[in-house]
């Protein structure tokens, strides 16, 4: 028996009616525009690391003429080492997918300090020599794109964005910048 006072009893279920997927206008969403400019983001650095790595290799540690003296090959190895995880690193969490924040501030921190190391370096050498400063000058400016690169893709992020792994990212480049410029003084401090 229906109850007179729920006039609802007596309808029978509304059936849902299906729903037909609308396509957003201009031919795509703003996630999967975000999600475009992020890859893009993603390639550039990748691409800006890899030069980067390779100018940096050639005229900072002038691997070349290092390849054929293996006694000063295996003095500069752990600082080759150091440098190609370093970049190594940004690369594989570029390549990750989920880590790419963490990869961009670390981009960041290497395309930033790596140029203000050598700018430094070269300024309290004395006088300018571009004979001698033409090399790290030359390092400096390769490292700039990646920089930029990393720096431009926050805009692909919303503005509320968790900055922690950019942060984090930042302090891992400066770890692995830091203890080969730090490396040297030490080792003669302690007279090894």
């Amino acid at each position: 028996m229906a109850n007179p006072f729920d006039p609802a009893g007596e309808r029978p279920a509304p059936i849902p009616r299906p729903i037909a997927y609308v396509e957003p206008r201009g031919n795509a969403s703003s996630f999967k525009v975000a999600v475009a400019a992020i890859e893009r983001y993603r390639k550039l650095v990748r691409g800006s690391v890899g030069v980067a790595l390779v100018v940096r290799l050639q005229l900072e540690f002038n691997l070349y003429p290092l390849v054929l003296d293996s006694d000063a090959l295996l003095a500069r190895v752990p600082y080759i080492g150091l440098a190609l995880l370093a970049y190594l690193l940004v690369i594989m969490w570029m390549a990750k997918g989920s880590g790419d924040r963490l990869g961009f501030g670390m981009a960041l921190g290497l395309g930033v300090l790596q140029p203000a190391y050598l700018i430094v370096m070269i300024s309290t050498q004395g006088p300018l020599d571009f004979g001698v400063a033409w090399r790290p000058i030359m390092v400096a400016i390769a490292h700039l794109p990646m920089a930029l690169y990393a720096l431009r893709s926050a805009s692909a992020y919303p503005s509320q964005d968790d900055k922690g792994p950019w942060i984090l990212g930042f302090l891992i480049a400066l770890l692995f910048l830091s203890i080969p410029w730090l490396a040297p003084p030490i080792v003669e401090l302690i007279g090894a």
